[in-house]
């Protein structure tokens, strides 16, 4: 089976495309220019590096969140888009367990993590078990000390929201965390990864789904303000 993963939560989105769980090649958007524009292109140029076609796609795999507002909107309309137009099935994947899936089977627990403002960041524990991965409790946000409660002995830390914030987290914890060789890879691929196992099982995104951001918009809380300032 081939899938075409996009993960667009992150402040590197990426693009995979994936042949029986194995990377065929990868791609990041560049950082500054609109995610809109350049998706689509991005998604033909890496079909036609490993000569394939969008219709050779048979499974979809997206980012739902938490991440980037605007982002995961954008990835979230455009493989929808896809899915109408190939009548193929699509699957969500959590950011976060994208990141996750990126690492190679280790005994120690992942502590997935996205960047949000300095001191601030999305988390969730996710643990190998055989070729599978299992989270560990609810995904959360919050601040540095709030995450370091999760952290309850050794885990392998991922993300931007740990690399982006790696004093703090020192400073905090007091010694230096294990993580990644890699932290910031790409997570398009895991997103593809996981998605194998969710598309085996059935699991697909309904039609109309939203992404999770796990908390609210800048436009929500505008809005909030405004209703309690009389506006």
């Amino acid at each position: 089976m081939v899938i075409l993963a996009v993960e667009t939560g992150t402040a590197s989105p990426s693009v995979a495309i994936l042949k029986d769980r194995t990377l065929l090649a990868s791609s990041v958007c560049q950082p500054g220019q609109s995610l809109t524009s350049q998706l689509l292109p991005t998604i033909d140029r890496l079909l036609v590096s490993v000569g394939l076609r969008m219709t050779d796609c048979q499974g979809l795999a997206v980012s739902i969140g938490p991440g980037s507002f605007t982002g995961l909107r954008v990835g979230l309309a455009t493989v929808s888009a896809l899915r109408l137009a190939l009548q193929i099935p699509l699957v969500g994947v959590s950011t976060l367990e994208g990141l996750a899936w990126n690492q190679a089977p280790v005994h120690l627990p992942i502590f997935s993590t996205v960047y949000i403002k300095p001191g601030f960041l999305y988390w969730g524990c996710y643990q190998w078990e055989g070729a599978t991965m299992t989270r560990r409790g609810n995904e959360a946000m919050g601040t540095v000390a709030d995450s370091l409660k999760c952290l309850k002995g050794n885990h392998l830390v991922v993300g931007d929201g740990w690399s982006r914030n790696r004093e703090l987290f020192v400073l905090e914890h007091g010694e230096l965390i294990p993580s990644s060789p890699d932290p910031e890879t790409p997570s398009a691929q895991g997103i593809g990864l996981a998605g194998f196992g969710l598309l085996e099982r059935g699991q697909l995104l309904p039609e109309g789904t939203s992404p999770q951001y796990l908390q609210p918009s800048y436009a929500e809380v505008a809005i909030g303000t405004s209703k309690v300032s009389g506006g």
